[in-house]
C-alpha cells in the first residue's frame, strides 16, 4: 500500500495542475512523470490490488475505515494525474461552435459576471475583451470566458490549412497556431500548467507542448508550430471592424440536457478555474508559486505586448506606445517593424515594415501612406509580464 500511495502521489504532484499550489516540481521531474505516467499508474493499481488481496486474506492487518480512506486517496491521486485533465479541459480543436455577431450578444450577456474573473467587471457586452483571428473565411472573436475551459478551439483554415486558437487563463494569452510540426499534424489536448503557462500535448505522439514555446518537448529539433497573427480589442471594436465576423461560444449545457456535464462543468469552470484565474488578477504574487525569480523592469502583473523576430524578443506596454504618439518605428531581429496603438479600436498592432520608409501613420489593419503592412505573426497580446519575462529572459523592454 505504501508503494502504491507513493506512485499515486507522484501522478498527483506532477500532473494534477492544482497540486502546484502546495508542492512544486522541476520541469524535468514533471516531464519524466508524464512520459512514465501509465507504468506509474499501473504500479499504483497493482499495489492497491495486492493490498486488498492481503486484507481479504487477513482482515486484522488494517481497520476497514483506514483501508477505505487509503483506497479513496489513491484512486483520487491516480485520477487527478491521469484522467482529470482530459475531462476538465476537453479540447475543441475539431468541434467548435461559432455564431454571428447578432446571435452572440445573448450568449455574451450571460457571461458578464464571469467575463474577467475577478478583474474589473464589464459594464456591457461591448466592453468584453476578445481575441481576434482572421482566417480564410473572415474574422473570429474568442472571449476569455468561453475558451478558458477547453484551452484549445478550432480556428478554421488559413491558406487552406487548419488553425487552432490556444489559450492560457493564467498567462492571459491566446496564440493561434497551425497544428503541425515537421510535416506531421498534431491533435492537441491539455496536459497541465508549468510556470503559470499552459502545457498541451499531442495525442498522436504523446509529446508535451508548452504554449509559449509551441514545440514538442522531446523533439525540439523539429521546430515550432507556425503562428498566425491575432489582436485583442473590445467586442464593440470587433463588431464594427468585422460586421460579418463570427464569435466562438461554448456554453455549459442545461441540467435537463446533460445533467452530469452541467454539474461537472459548472464546478470546473466557475469554482476551480474561476478562482485560479482570479488569483492571478487580484494578487501581486503568481497564482501558482512556481516562478521564484522576477524581472523587476516592469511590475509583475503588467500586461505587455511581446513579439520576436528570430531570436530577438521585445515587450511593450500600451501606455508606452500611447506616450509616443501611438506609433513606434523600431528594428527587431534586423527587420524594420511598426508598433502601434489604435485608440479608435483600443488595440495594439505590430507590423513588418519592408517599405524602407519611416511610417508616420498606420490604421488598425496595417494600411499606411506607403501601402499595407503585414502583421507580425508572433505578437502576444496583453500577457502578464512576469510570465513572459520568465520564458523569454533575453527580452528587451519598450525599445525605441
Amino acid at each position: 500500500m505504501l508503494a502504491a500511495q507513493i506512485a499515486a502521489f507522484f501522478l498527483f504532484k506532477d500532473l494534477a495542475d492544482i497540486s502546484q499550489w502546495v508542492v512544486q516540481s522541476s520541469r524535468e521531474e514533471t516531464m519524466t512523470v508524464w512520459y512514465w505516467r501509465y507504468p506509474i499508474a499501473l504500479l499504483a493499481l497493482l499495489g492497491l490490488a495486492v493490498s486488498l488481496f492481503a486484507w481479504f486474506k487477513d482482515r486484522q492487518v488494517c481497520r476497514p475505515k483506514i483501508l477505505a480512506a487509503l483506497v479513496v486517496l489513491l484512486l483520487l491521486n491516480v485520477y487527478s494525474g491521469v484522467a482529470n485533465p482530459l475531462l476538465m479541459f476537453r479540447s475543441q480543436q475539431h468541434d467548435a461552435k461559432f455564431v454571428a455577431i447578432t446571435e452572440a450578444r445573448p450568449y455574451l450577456e450571460r457571461t458578464l459576471n464571469y467575463a474577467r474573473f475577478g478583474r474589473e467587471r464589464y459594464d456591457s457586452v461591448d466592453d468584453i475583451s476578445v481575441m481576434v483571428l482572421v482566417n480564410d473565411h473572415g474574422a473570429i472573436a474568442y472571449t476569455d470566458y468561453f475558451i478558458l475551459q477547453p484551452h484549445v478551439a478550432d480556428g478554421g483554415k488559413i491558406d487552406g490549412k487548419d488553425v487552432v486558437m490556444t489559450y492560457c487563463g493564467l498567462t492571459n494569452l491566446g496564440i493561434a497556431y497551425a497544428p503541425e510540426i515537421g510535416g506531421k499534424k498534431l491533435d492537441l489536448g491539455v496536459m497541465t500548467q508549468l510556470q503559470n503557462n499552459l502545457v498541451m500535448f499531442d495525442r498522436n505522439s504523446g509529446e508535451p507542448i508548452q504554449q509559449l514555446w509551441g514545440r514538442l518537448e522531446g523533439a525540439k529539433d523539429l521546430g515550432r508550430m507556425r503562428e498566425w497573427p491575432t489582436v485583442r480589442m473590445p467586442f464593440r471594436a470587433f463588431a464594427r471592424l468585422y460586421p460579418d465576423g463570427k464569435v466562438y461560444v461554448n456554453e455549459i449545457p442545461g441540467f435537463t440536457e446533460h445533467p452530469v456535464t452541467a454539474v461537472w462543468d459548472r464546478l470546473t469552470r466557475h469554482l476551480v478555474m474561476w478562482n485560479g484565474v482570479s488569483l492571478q488578477w487580484n494578487s501581486d504574487e503568481p497564482a501558482f508559486p512556481t516562478i521564484k525569480e522576477f524581472d523587476e523592469r516592469l511590475p509583475r502583473k503588467t500586461l505587455i505586448y511581446g513579439f520576436h523576430v528570430g531570436n530577438d524578443y521585445v515587450a511593450y506596454t500600451k501606455d508606452f506606445i500611447k506616450a509616443r504618439d501611438n506609433l513606434i518605428n523600431v528594428k527587431v531581429g534586423g527587420r524594420d517593424t511598426v508598433v502601434s496603438y489604435n485608440p479608435e479600436y483600443d488595440t495594439v498592432g505590430v507590423f513588418y515594415n519592408d517599405t524602407g520608409r519611416t511610417i508616420t501613420r498606420v490604421d488598425v489593419v496595417g494600411n499606411t501612406e506607403y501601402g499595407r503592412l503585414p502583421h507580425v505573426e508572433t505578437l502576444k497580446n496583453a500577457a502578464f509580464w512576469f510570465i513572459w519575462a520568465h520564458f523569454f529572459k533575453q527580452t528587451d523592454v519598450n525599445r525605441v
